[in-house]
Protein backbone atom coordinates (compact mmCIF):
# COMPACT_ATOMS: atom_id res chain seq x y z
CA UNK A 1 0.00 0.00 0.00
CA UNK A 2 1.62 3.24 -1.29
CA UNK A 3 1.10 6.37 1.06
CA UNK A 4 -1.80 7.78 -1.21
CA UNK A 5 -3.68 4.53 -0.72
CA UNK A 6 -3.12 4.70 3.13
CA UNK A 7 -4.05 8.82 2.93
CA UNK A 8 -7.50 7.85 0.84
CA UNK A 9 -7.68 4.97 3.23
CA UNK A 10 -7.38 7.43 6.42
CA UNK A 11 -9.83 9.97 4.98
CA UNK A 12 -12.36 7.12 4.16
CA UNK A 13 -12.11 5.78 7.45
CA UNK A 14 -12.53 9.44 8.95
CA UNK A 15 -15.27 9.98 6.54
CA UNK A 16 -16.86 6.70 7.53
CA UNK A 17 -16.52 7.31 11.23
CA UNK A 18 -18.46 11.20 10.78
CA UNK A 19 -20.92 9.85 8.41
CA UNK A 20 -21.90 7.22 11.34
CA UNK A 21 -21.53 10.04 13.86
CA UNK A 22 -23.53 12.28 11.48
CA UNK A 23 -26.45 9.19 11.05
CA UNK A 24 -26.37 8.10 14.69
CA UNK A 25 -26.35 11.93 15.76
CA UNK A 26 -29.80 12.22 12.93
CA UNK A 27 -31.19 8.88 14.13
CA UNK A 28 -31.33 10.40 17.58
CA UNK A 29 -32.37 13.35 16.72
CA UNK A 30 -35.30 11.35 14.74
CA UNK A 31 -36.42 9.56 18.00
CA UNK A 32 -36.46 12.65 20.20
CA UNK A 33 -38.52 14.25 17.38
CA UNK A 34 -40.77 11.11 17.43
CA UNK A 35 -41.19 11.26 21.04
CA UNK A 36 -41.71 14.75 21.36
CA UNK A 37 -44.48 14.17 18.62
CA UNK A 38 -46.38 11.78 20.37
CA UNK A 39 -46.14 13.78 23.71
CA UNK A 40 -47.34 16.47 21.52
CA UNK A 41 -50.48 14.66 19.69
CA UNK A 42 -51.31 12.81 23.52
CA UNK A 43 -51.53 16.35 24.89
CA UNK A 44 -53.36 17.61 21.93
CA UNK A 45 -55.89 14.28 21.65
CA UNK A 46 -56.05 14.52 25.54
CA UNK A 47 -57.32 18.27 25.20
CA UNK A 48 -59.30 17.70 22.64
CA UNK A 49 -60.83 15.05 24.21
CA UNK A 50 -61.30 16.74 27.35
CA UNK A 51 -63.08 20.22 24.92
CA UNK A 52 -65.49 17.03 23.51
CA UNK A 53 -66.51 15.76 26.97
CA UNK A 54 -67.38 19.80 28.18
CA UNK A 55 -69.23 20.55 25.30
CA UNK A 56 -70.68 17.64 25.83
CA UNK A 57 -71.80 18.75 29.46
CA UNK A 58 -72.50 21.85 27.99
CA UNK A 59 -74.71 20.60 25.49
CA UNK A 60 -76.58 18.25 27.58
CA UNK A 61 -77.43 20.91 30.15
CA UNK A 62 -78.30 23.42 27.56
CA UNK A 63 -80.79 20.82 26.45
CA UNK A 64 -81.91 19.61 30.01
CA UNK A 65 -82.78 23.19 30.61
CA UNK A 66 -84.42 23.73 27.11
CA UNK A 67 -86.28 20.57 28.16
CA UNK A 68 -87.41 21.80 31.73
CA UNK A 69 -88.38 25.62 30.09
CA UNK A 70 -90.89 23.59 27.75
CA UNK A 71 -92.09 21.29 30.65
CA UNK A 72 -92.66 24.25 32.43
CA UNK A 73 -94.07 26.79 29.66
CA UNK A 74 -96.15 23.82 28.86
CA UNK A 75 -97.56 23.37 32.48
CA UNK A 76 -98.38 27.14 32.84
CA UNK A 77 -100.24 27.00 29.54
CA UNK A 78 -102.43 23.97 30.80
CA UNK A 79 -103.17 25.55 34.24
CA UNK A 80 -104.10 28.98 32.95
CA UNK A 81 -106.37 27.22 30.08
CA UNK A 82 -107.88 25.09 33.62
CA UNK A 83 -108.42 28.14 35.18
CA UNK A 84 -109.84 30.56 32.35
CA UNK A 85 -112.02 27.39 31.65
CA UNK A 86 -113.10 27.49 35.88
CA UNK A 87 -113.95 31.25 35.52
CA UNK A 88 -115.76 30.71 32.38
CA UNK A 89 -117.90 28.05 33.99
CA UNK A 90 -118.31 30.58 37.19
CA UNK A 91 -119.34 33.56 34.68
CA UNK A 92 -121.91 31.05 32.75
CA UNK A 93 -122.89 30.13 36.32
CA UNK A 94 -123.91 33.44 37.01
CA UNK A 95 -126.07 33.26 34.39
CA UNK A 96 -128.22 30.31 35.67
CA UNK A 97 -128.96 32.45 38.82
CA UNK A 98 -132.50 32.94 39.74
CA UNK A 99 -133.95 35.99 39.55
CA UNK A 100 -133.85 36.14 43.67
CA UNK A 101 -129.83 34.77 43.26
CA UNK A 102 -128.91 37.57 41.01
CA UNK A 103 -130.68 40.82 42.36
CA UNK A 104 -128.85 39.81 45.70
CA UNK A 105 -125.65 39.41 44.15
CA UNK A 106 -126.30 43.18 42.41
CA UNK A 107 -127.33 44.61 45.73
CA UNK A 108 -123.86 43.55 47.00
CA UNK A 109 -122.03 44.31 44.02
CA UNK A 110 -123.42 48.05 44.38
CA UNK A 111 -123.50 48.44 48.01
CA UNK A 112 -119.22 47.38 47.46
CA UNK A 113 -119.03 49.83 44.87
CA UNK A 114 -121.24 52.99 45.54
CA UNK A 115 -119.58 56.06 46.12
CA UNK A 116 -120.71 58.99 47.90
CA UNK A 117 -123.40 61.20 46.48
CA UNK A 118 -126.40 60.45 44.66
CA UNK A 119 -126.26 57.92 41.22
CA UNK A 120 -128.17 56.35 38.43
CA UNK A 121 -128.27 52.92 38.15
CA UNK A 122 -128.17 51.64 34.60
CA UNK A 123 -129.54 48.17 33.80
CA UNK A 124 -129.95 46.41 30.60
CA UNK A 125 -133.65 46.08 29.18
CA UNK A 126 -133.85 42.23 30.11
CA UNK A 127 -132.98 43.20 34.15
CA UNK A 128 -135.30 46.38 33.82
CA UNK A 129 -137.94 43.68 33.47
CA UNK A 130 -137.50 40.89 36.02
CA UNK A 131 -136.42 44.28 38.66
CA UNK A 132 -137.50 43.41 42.38
CA UNK A 133 -140.10 46.11 43.24
CA UNK A 134 -137.89 46.63 46.55
CA UNK A 135 -134.57 46.81 45.03
CA UNK A 136 -134.22 50.49 44.92
CA UNK A 137 -135.23 50.56 48.08
CA UNK A 138 -133.21 47.66 49.53
CA UNK A 139 -129.97 49.18 48.47
CA UNK A 140 -130.86 52.88 49.61
CA UNK A 141 -131.61 51.66 52.76
CA UNK A 142 -128.09 50.10 53.55
CA UNK A 143 -126.52 53.14 51.65
CA UNK A 144 -128.49 56.06 53.15
CA UNK A 145 -125.78 57.44 54.71
CA UNK A 146 -122.95 57.69 51.61
CA UNK A 147 -126.13 58.80 49.27
CA UNK A 148 -128.88 57.14 47.26
CA UNK A 149 -129.18 54.60 44.17
CA UNK A 150 -131.76 55.50 41.62
CA UNK A 151 -132.64 52.80 38.86
CA UNK A 152 -132.94 54.45 35.25
CA UNK A 153 -135.78 53.05 33.39
CA UNK A 154 -134.09 53.28 30.12
CA UNK A 155 -132.24 50.54 29.17
CA UNK A 156 -128.28 50.36 29.14
CA UNK A 157 -126.75 48.63 26.49
CA UNK A 158 -125.15 45.45 28.36
CA UNK A 159 -125.93 41.86 28.74
CA UNK A 160 -126.11 42.08 32.66
CA UNK A 161 -125.12 44.05 35.49
CA UNK A 162 -125.23 47.42 36.11
CA UNK A 163 -123.78 51.32 35.10
CA UNK A 164 -123.50 53.21 38.03
CA UNK A 165 -123.59 57.07 36.77
CA UNK A 166 -122.51 60.04 38.75
CA UNK A 167 -122.60 62.36 36.45
CA UNK A 168 -119.91 62.30 33.42
CA UNK A 169 -118.24 59.63 35.88
CA UNK A 170 -119.20 56.40 35.56
CA UNK A 171 -118.59 52.79 37.15
CA UNK A 172 -118.44 49.90 34.73
CA UNK A 173 -120.18 47.09 37.25
CA UNK A 174 -121.13 44.90 34.57
CA UNK A 175 -120.02 41.07 35.33
CA UNK A 176 -117.57 41.31 32.22
CA UNK A 177 -115.98 44.52 34.14
CA UNK A 178 -116.00 42.89 37.49
CA UNK A 179 -114.51 39.39 36.05
CA UNK A 180 -111.89 41.20 33.60
CA UNK A 181 -111.04 43.43 36.96
CA UNK A 182 -110.60 40.64 39.21
CA UNK A 183 -109.05 38.01 37.04
CA UNK A 184 -105.27 38.26 38.18
CA UNK A 185 -107.17 37.78 42.17
CA UNK A 186 -109.54 35.17 40.61
CA UNK A 187 -106.57 32.99 39.30
CA UNK A 188 -104.18 33.43 42.49
CA UNK A 189 -107.21 32.72 44.44
CA UNK A 190 -107.90 29.46 42.23
CA UNK A 191 -104.62 28.37 42.14
CA UNK A 192 -104.20 28.12 45.91
CA UNK A 193 -106.74 25.85 45.90
CA UNK A 194 -106.21 23.84 42.78
CA UNK A 195 -102.20 23.76 42.77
Amino acid sequence: MTGLDKIIEKILAEAQKNCDEILKQASDEVREIIAEARLTAKKESDRILDEAQKTAVRKQAVSKSTAESITRNRYLEIRNAILNDIISAAYLEIEKFSDEEYFAMLKKLCIKNVQTGECEMHLSGYDIGRLPDDFEMSINSEIYEKGAVHISTTPADIENGFILSYGDIEINCTLKAVFDENMDSLKDMLSTALF
